[in-house]
């Protein structure tokens, strides 16, 4: 009982981390949470009463409500956000506190309600951990405030509360959650609000746009934001994933061919990008699609790879659509993750032929804008002619002039941002620049060469996770790259001028880079199998079920993948195998109950640990009798043996003070081992 007083800070706490880990408020707003919490935890480390300050305090929370409730207002903050600011002071104010029976289950309250906006917000591997520690802290809580008014009126000193039976609580809500998360019907919610991290995406910092805009000063900061990760089609062995690294290099999301100054636009007249898509569950053809997780971002525009026969399967409700610059976008805002299957990667054999863009020739008012180079076009001209004096095809140009623009360096920090023009400050003076600067470079010798060229914007491909088994792609491979018309095969053809970029080493190298990746990997395969696990993987799992049960005479039948699921996917073996872990362990959390109603409880002496061992060694000479209790059995074992009867005396009077006066046990063990060697199992 000494420390059951700091049981009623639980629920505050393990609310505060779960609340902590959604992502969704600012690290301000976090911060502030936690000031009442460590007010009220000091308050009570110091045995400070503040009784007589009761309204003068609720005067100050008052207060200090109306101050912060504009303020969030002010910082779009919604109603929910509003509560929990709320309710965190409430329970703080309460804490610090007298506070009888009533006000500590308020608390457990406050602290289920303020649980119940995180179940709402996330369902991250985090919510997983904080979920369980919650359960097992509110089982604490309510252990306590059950265990409290009786204990006080036992004579002696008060024993502790049983808290091991609050793991075994916990174990039992988790197998019950388990078995309702395999057999309840499948209900999602889009009430995730994006996290406050995507405001990252914006300003200087590294990133996908839908726009070039080269007038940006200051250099521009790194990203390490996830993005997507692109998971392998099934089959695909380690040996082919440098052939596919190869086939995915290039991310493509937005074409922008309408050339402002120094700024590149998308263009209206650009044809909309072809876009085929497929129900959920059905499988064009034979080959197995490139699975993309996509990560909740500030842009709904989808980076995706080259493909001459793109087809899809968007997520359910969010479907997608083209839009302008060859763009695939989601139709509604993204909420939370997603995720994408890609069909027709496997029909390009040719590695370069999967980098086309088949397209009849630019006609009409699009021509002339893809051609246009504005003032900068003298500078990029004399450039390229210097370069590549004869007149040659667009493939051999491109080709050179990239060549020549790779000897330049590659740099974050932007020395031709604050010039008056920059492409000729970054031709002629500085030859160092980003990516965006490249691309610039090389569209306008084009044009003025007369070729049709325009500037992409995407990502290069990440890293390899070999622990996740896929490709991680962050904010930090935003990339810009061109496309130039090839006039004889009449397709664009891409040309990437940038150097090679430094490696993300952030996720590759070192101890903490492993460390990264696994924790990437585990939170992947938690998003994969259990957030995103569907009524169609119930529907699998049910009908796997029943075939193997009616093929019970057929063992041949029992081998695996020799069954698959009416949509071609192979079934899910690990909710079955959850299902049979909660079972077996919900049978043994019950064990005592049901024992007891089939007539299998042991009739020997529970509850007093330290008599195991005598107990095991007598049991087939002197087994305990049903209703026997502790010293009637021990005198039958001195009838045994009489000489015994003195020392199993004294270990009986022990065993009972262990039991009901609340005596340590360590005299108790002592008599028991000594007893034991006088008996013969």
């Amino acid at each position: 009982m000494k420390f059951a007083r700091w049981t009623d800070h639980l629920p505050a706490w393990l609310a505060y981390g779960a609340v902590a880990t959604t992502g969704i408020y600012e690290p301000w707003e976090i911060a502030w949470m936690a000031v009442p919490l460590v007010v009220a935890a000091g308050t009570e480390a110091a045995r400070l009463d503040l009784g007589r300050w009761r309204r003068w305090l609720q005067a100050l929370l008052i207060l200090i409500l109306v101050v912060e409730v504009p303020i969030l207002r002010k910082q779009s903050a919604g109603l929910l956000a509003i509560i929990v600011h709320m309710l965190f002071m409430l329970m703080g104010l309460r804490l610090a506190l007298p506070r009888e029976m009533a006000q500590r289950r308020q608390l457990l309250l406050m602290g289920f309600l303020l649980f119940l906006t995180t179940a709402v917000s996330t369902a991250d591997l985090a919510f997983m951990g904080w979920a369980l520690a919650w359960v097992a802290g509110a089982s604490i809580v309510l252990l306590q405030q059950a265990w409290e008014p009786s204990a006080l009126l036992r004579r002696g000193p008060t024993p502790a509360p049983p808290y091991a039976r609050s793991l075994r609580w916990t174990l039992a809500c988790l197998c019950m959650a388990g078995g309702f998360f395999i057999f309840l019907p499948r209900i999602t919610l889009g009430l995730r609000p994006l996290p406050w991290s995507v405001s990252s995406f914006m300003g200087s910092a590294a990133g996908l746009s839908d726009t070039v805009d080269l007038g940006r000063a200051g250099p521009i900061s790194g990203n390490a934001d996830i993005v997507m990760r692109l998971q392998p089609p099934q089959g695909t062995g380690p040996e082919q994933i440098p052939a596919l690294a190869e086939r995915l290099a290039l991310l493509r999301g937005v074409v922008l061919e309408k050339l402002d100054g120094a700024k590149w636009e998308r263009l209206a007249l650009t044809p909309r990008a072809p876009l085929a898509m497929v129900p959920i569950g059905i499988w064009p053809g034979l080959e197995p699609p490139l699975e993309i997780n996509l990560e909740p971002s500030a842009t709904p525009i989808l980076a995706l790879p080259y493909n001459d026969h793109p087809t899809y399967q968007s997520p359910r409700g969010i479907p997608l659509t083209s839009a302008e610059g060859e763009a695939i976008r989601w139709l509604y805002p993204q909420i939370g993750r997603q995720y994408l299957n890609v069909f027709g990667l496997s029909r390009g054999v040719d590695l370069k032929a999967s980098f086309l863009v088949r397209e009849p020739p630019p006609f009409g008012q699009r021509r002339a804008i893809l051609l246009y180079t504005g003032s900068d076009g003298p500078v990029a001209q004399h450039f390229a002619d210097q370069a590549v004096p004869a007149p040659v095809p667009p493939r051999q140009l491109a080709e050179r002039l990239t060549l020549v623009l790779r000897r330049f360096n590659y740099t974050l920090d932007n020395p031709s941002g604050g010039a008056v023009d920059p492409i000729a400050d970054f031709l002629e003076n500085t030859r160092a620049g980003h990516c965006e600067y490249f691309a610039t470079s090389l569209a306008l010798m084009l044009r003025s060469r007369g070729v049709f060229a325009r500037v992409v914007n995407g990502y290069r491909l990440g890293p390899w996770s070999s622990e996740g088994g896929y490709f991680l792609v962050t904010q930090n491979e935003a990339h810009s790259w061109v496309e130039y018309y090839d006039p004889e095969a009449q397709v664009w053809r891409v040309a990437d001028p940038t150097p090679a970029m430094p490696p993300n080493t952030a996720l590759t190298q070192g101890f903490m880079g492993a460390v990264q990746r696994w924790m990437d990997a585990v939170r992947f395969r938690w998003d994969r199998h259990v957030v995103r696990f569907t009524g169609e993987d119930q529907a699998v799992g049910f009908d796997w079920a029943t075939a193997r049960l009616s093929a019970l005479g057929r063992p041949a039948s029992w081998k695996l993948g020799g069954l698959k699921g009416a949509a071609g996917f192979p079934p899910k073996w690990w909710s079955l195998s959850i299902l049979a872990a909660g079972s077996v362990g919900l049978l043994w959390l019950t064990r005592s109950k049901w024992r007891k109603r089939f007539g299998l409880s042991r009739t020997e002496p529970t509850g007093l640990l330290p008599l195991k061992p005598l107990l095991r060694r007598t049991r087939r000479r002197v087994p305990p009798l049903a209703g026997e209790t502790l010293r009637a059995w021990v005198l039958r074992l001195a009838r045994e043996q009489p000489e015994r009867e003195a020392a199993l005396r004294s270990l009986a009077a022990a065993a009972e003070s262990v039991a009901y006066a609340g005596a340590a046990d360590q005299e108790l063990r002592h008599l028991v081992r000594s007893e034991v060697t006088h008996w013969k199992d």
